[in-house]
């Protein structure tokens, strides 16, 4: 794809994210009558009501009693939705509850609906919810993972009249409910206590969070076409580890399905989730396995040489060991939710492939510095946001909270990882791959000053200037081949082959 057609399909891209968010930004808080019927949809979507119901997002605390002990304990978050009925102070109701044990991490495992899903009357006047449902054995396993039928009390602060139209502004009193759980049939109380959510402030703080991370995953694109265009002439593009580039790939296609998987289990503000789980995914398949295979195609030139059959053979083996990868990275992942910061901190390593390439070639501009730098910052400002802010989107509101989050010690250890890979390439550049490499350790390597004279009249063919015979800045090449030892370190910098016999070059230490 042209340059100037890759500027205009990212300029696209901005533009249609900025109206969306804006507009998702502007309708969130226009005004309050306006807030209020946006918020009362999306929470009502979570639970399957209508659309046009009032409806509050809560969190707090549960406890459930079994013969009189406390069976499990833990945080709770709970929706409660109510349309209006014939009768003026009676509405149906719908409560979605989702309990978190102290000390795991089903919210984060359990990407489908709430655990309970419960339904039936709530009085007014009275400012009492009764609701009746049975529990899912896949969600709330807390009896054994049977079916059991649940009947729940909730008691309101005030009338419902009064909560429905009540706006929560940043910093004022919270509105409080109490509630009864009753599973006769499962041998098992609970009772909860939990505070509303601010959510006008929780819907711009999804919306700052979506134009956060999707400025991020467009600054990310605009560098994957740099990088691209930077290894796009010759055999250069064989010196990027393949490594490097799919350790990145994965993290984004795992951003994106974490981020979609997010979004559809509260369906909440999904628009702005949704972006950016749409981006993160642009990044990992429309760039990142599309590079991967780009530099694949030039290290294996003569195998794609040999006509269809064997390239297709060799596509099948790449994307095979990549997909087969990604697949059981999803099923790790998804089954040790509760080290999600220690994977994370793993897969900040991805420079040391490259760094390992580079040793073992011996070369030193397979990555442009605005392409490390400019990654590495990206990616570590995404992780500070969700680990070091303790104000994030993911506090348990209206998304789980992340493990581990938020931690300081995370946060220190991610900057030094990128901190020290990013030195440690950009000294690569100006010293030399193998600068840190100890001589007993060093890999063989081809000597270009083994000769120091030149015949007179013997010109450099890159520059088309005379070399001096006693000079000490020329080198002669294995095929014998004489030129200015820049010039042809910058020859090197887009061919690995002779200018004059396109023989192989070695690279020069």
């Amino acid at each position: 794809m042209p340059e100037s057609r890759c500027d205009l399909v990212l300029l696209g891209w901005t533009v249609f994210v900025g109206f969306n968010l804006l507009s998702d930004l502007e309708y969130g808080g226009s005004g309050q009558q306006v807030g209020s019927n946006a918020k009362a949809a999306d929470a009502a979507a979570a639970l399957g009501t209508l659309a046009e119901t009032p409806s509050e997002l809560f969190r707090g605390r549960y406890r459930l009693l079994a013969n009189g002990s406390v069976k499990e304990e833990g945080t709770l978050r709970l929706a409660l939705a109510s349309q209006q009925t014939s009768v003026a102070s009676v509405r149906v109701s719908s409560v979605g509850m989702t309990f978190v044990r102290s000390g795991g991490n089903r919210a984060l495992r359990g990407f489908g609906a709430s655990e309970m899903h419960l339904s039936g009357m709530e009085f007014a006047s009275a400012g009492e919810v009764t609701a009746t449902g049975i529990s899912n054995p896949g969600h709330f396993t807390t009896v054994g993972g049977r079916s059991c039928r649940l009947d729940v009390s909730l008691r309101l602060p005030r009338p419902r009249a009064a909560l429905a139209t009540l706006s929560l502004k940043q910093g004022a009193r919270a509105e409080s409910l109490a509630g009864w759980l009753v599973a006769s049939n499962c041998g098992f109380t609970g009772n909860f206590t939990a505070e509303s959510v601010d959510m006008e402030h929780l819907s711009q703080k999804v919306v700052h969070y979506s134009i956060f991370a999707n400025a991020l995953a467009l600054l990310q694109m605009r560098l994957f076409l740099l990088q691209m265009r930077h290894t796009e002439e010759g055999p250069s593009a064989a010196k990027v580890s393949v490594i490097c580039i799919a350790l990145q790939a994965l993290m984004d296609a795992y951003d994106s399905f974490l981020h979609l998987c997010l979004g559809l289990s509260t369906q909440y503000m999904f628009n702005a989730i949704s972006l950016v789980a749409l981006f993160k995914f642009i990044i990992f398949y429309v760039l990142g396995a599309r590079y991967m295979l780009i530099i694949w195609r030039q290290r294996r030139r003569e195998v794609f040489d040999e006509g269809s059959d064997a390239a297709r053979r060799e596509l099948s083996w790449l994307y095979s060991r990549f997909y087969g990868i990604l697949v059981i990275g999803f099923i790790l992942i998804y089954h040790n939710l509760q080290h999600l910061a220690s994977i994370t901190l793993c897969f900040q390593i991805y420079w040391v492939p490259q760094i390992l390439t580079d040793v073992y070639q011996g070369s030193r501009s397979a990555i442009a510095p605005a392409f490390v730098v400019g990654m590495s910052a990206s990616r570590t400002l995404f992780l500070l946001y969700l680990w070091g802010y303790p104000r994030n989107i993911f506090s348990g509101d209206a998304y789980p909270r992340l493990p581990g989050s938020p931690s300081t010690s995370f946060c220190i250890v991610a900057v030094l990882l990128q901190v020290s890979q990013v030195a440690i390439m950009l000294l690569q550049r100006k010293w030399g791959a193998r600068w840190f490499v100890p001589w007993r350790c060093m890999p063989w390597a081809y000597s270009y000053h083994g000769a120091t004279t030149a015949e007179p009249g013997t010109e450099c063919v890159i520059c088309m200037v005379e070399l001096e015979p006693e000079a000490a800045r020329h080198v002669t090449a294995p095929c014998k081949h004489r030129f200015h030892r820049r010039c042809l370190e910058q020859w090197m910098d887009v061919k690995m082959e002779c200018p004059t016999c396109r023989a192989p070059l070695p690279p020069i230490q």
